[in-house]
């Protein structure tokens, strides 16, 4: 039953498209089969007359044959029959590399299917649930638990049903030759592969498991190490996370060479099993007939058809295996691809926007988060910040100014109470187009490896940025004349990893130029001028004085000189009051 619940969630991996395209490669599959064993039983006449010339004349259908195409004696005869054998074989041999070739582009076209499929469903997933899943896990998940579904799971498996269709069709030819003697062949091969398969399930469930820890520790501690690169220097951190990614490392290789190990074994095994049994087969035959002649060709098709079923035999129990082996996998990624994927809004209609005419309203909200349901960050908080105004928010640290940002932002949905803009409450369906009014300047700014230009517009494709816009933003900024003046290649200067050839006040002002480029109706800092010195802050405080009147503007900030210029500072953090509908009316 775990077999076929397994083989159940392979086939939800795919897509309805995909799905046809396989039942389409399974015709293929059993025609080739066909043609394959029609190549193997073409040995037969051949060898038949090669063993005694006299079956030309006392078997019908030989006979049939050699007068309907006018051969002129019985070598003449057997010279056709091994031409026409080979032809056959190779024809075969030619549909089947065909066969294996459109089976492989099926399956590696599968990799690129659920990688974009489960990027997609992590990209459409609400905001909490990166907070309970690690980047790395879902990068291992996209990239490399792919590539072991496919090149452990899926391709084994195809190629298990394409070899069981073979193996069926040799069972098929021997059963109509010799019955007890198929029965014979079958029944040991098969026991022999199900008791070596009843022996090692149980392991290759257990590697499998353990191998995703492992790798999941892998991916973590290579990421950790490399993106937090200066603080491993500094810290002379290097050995502890060249031990644990070393463990992690070690313990993945060897349960992937258990995996091969207990995949292939059995072959040499039942190589020596067969080829007893060939010896056995040949030596009843002989007893059962005393003319070697009559012995050679159901020994030929034997042998033959044992050349073909043994491989395919092998690949049959690999397939078992390796499906045993990522099981884990299958789970976990079946599990991701089945999470909710709503359909955003903003993807229909791209022009929509919410943009607020009177006031954005926060009415009574609370909010936990799911790790820790008892404890709330924010509760029972009103505020009123009327359109085109500047509101400023301080307090604390830990006392929820960042979460009442990210709820501001649409990105975390409170517990209680509701965000409004003007009479549009902001929720699964709205959200999107709100978030296409918002300008947001974080107080780490990522930045991708690629030019100024293209971090600034970031999101847009390259023919499609608006130097214009990015130039404006740039000035605005406050870092267009670093840009033009001391950057080599001007706005196509390419930042580094994370903007690692920037200094941390310049990966500000990209940030903020990044939030002005849409020229968006509201604008939200979250500490955006920490990481500036004084006169740069003051420079960039001045621009953002000069949008006041012209933009919705939430500043969250420690400092008082970026306060200065708000309309109303609201204090997040101290004994909550219920106030008017004025801004800042209540505090929390």
């Amino acid at each position: 039953m775990i077999m076929l619940d397994d083989l159940r969630k392979v086939w939800t991996l795919f897509t309805p498209d995909s799905r046809r395209r396989a039942v389409g490669l399974l015709v293929l599959v059993v025609l080739m089969a066909l043609v394959e064993a029609a190549g193997v039983l073409s040995i037969l006449p051949f060898l038949s007359v090669l063993g005694d010339p006299g079956v030309v004349q006392r078997n019908p259908l030989i006979a049939a044959a050699y007068r309907e195409f006018g051969f002129q004696g019985a070598r003449q005869f057997t010279v056709a029959l091994g031409i026409f054998s080979v032809v056959f074989v190779l024809a075969s041999s030619a549909l089947k590399v065909t066969t294996q070739h459109v089976l492989n582009r099926f399956v590696h076209l599968q990799r690129h299917s659920i990688s974009m499929r489960l990027l997609a469903t992590y990209l459409q997933q609400p905001y909490a649930f990166f907070l309970a899943r690690n980047s790395s896990d879902l990068s291992k998940a996209i990239l490399s638990e792919t590539d072991q579904i496919l090149s452990n799971l899926i391709q084994p498996l195809a190629q298990m049903v394409a070899q069981l269709v073979v193996v069926m069709a040799m069972v098929t030819l021997i059963l109509c030759y010799d019955p007890l003697m198929a029965l014979v062949l079958l029944g040991t091969v098969g026991a022999l592969y199900a008791v070596i398969y009843s022996l090692v399930r149980k392991r290759l469930g257990r590697i499998g498991a353990e191998r995703i820890a492992a790798n999941r520790e892998r991916y973590q501690a290579c990421n950790e190490a490399l993106g937090g690169i200066k603080d491993v220097k500094v810290t002379n951190s290097a050995g502890a996370y060249m031990s644990r990614f070393r463990h992690a490392s070690r313990t993945f290789s060897r349960h992937l060479a258990s995996n091969d190990t207990l995949s292939q074994a059995p072959l040499y095994l039942v190589e020596a099993v067969g080829y007893s049994c060939l010896i056995l087969v040949a030596l009843l035959l002989l007893a059962r007939a005393e003319n070697v002649g009559e012995v050679l060709p159901a020994l030929g098709l034997y042998g033959i058809a044992a050349y073909r079923m043994l491989p395919a035999a092998q690949i049959i129990y690999r397939g078992f295996a390796k499906l045993r082996f990522s099981s884990a996998a299958l789970e976990m990624l079946s599990a991701d691809l089945g999470l909710e994927m709503p359909l955003l809004p903003c993807v229909l209609n791209p022009v929509e926007m919410v943009e607020p005419r009177h006031e954005i309203r926060l009415v009574g909200i609370t909010f936990a988060y799911p790790s820790a349901p008892e404890k709330k960050v924010i509760e029972g908080f009103d505020l009123v910040i009327p359109a085109c105004s500047t509101v400023g928010i301080c307090g604390r640290s830990g006392a929820g100014k960042s979460t009442l940002m990210d709820i501001l932002l649409g990105l975390l949905r409170p517990s209680e109470g509701r965000l409004m803009v003007d009479d549009v409450i902001i929720d699964d369906a709205s959200v999107p187009a709100w978030q296409r009014s918002i300008g947001y300047v974080p107080q780490h700014i990522f930045l991708a490896d690629a030019s100024v230009a293209a971090n600034i517009a970031f999101g847009v494709p390259k023919a499609e940025i608006d130097m214009v816009a990015v130039e404006k933003a740039a000035r605005a900024a406050q870092i267009h004349e670093f840009v033009a003046g001391e950057l080599a290649q001007g706005y196509a200067t390419y930042v580094g990893e994370r903007g690692v050839r920037l200094s941390g006040g310049q990966r500000q002002r990209l940030g903020i130029a990044r939030a002005l480029y849409r020229d968006p109706p509201i604008l939200l800092f979250d500490e955006a001028t920490s990481a500036l010195d004084a006169d740069t802050e003051r420079a960039l405080n001045e621009s953002i004085r000069a949008l006041k009147g012209k933009r919705t503007m939430v500043v969250i900030a420690h400092k008082e000189s970026s306060l200065a210029m708000c309309d109303r500072v609201i204090e997040v953090g101290r004994t909550r009051t219920s106030g008017n509908d004025a801004v800042g009316g209540a505090q929390a």
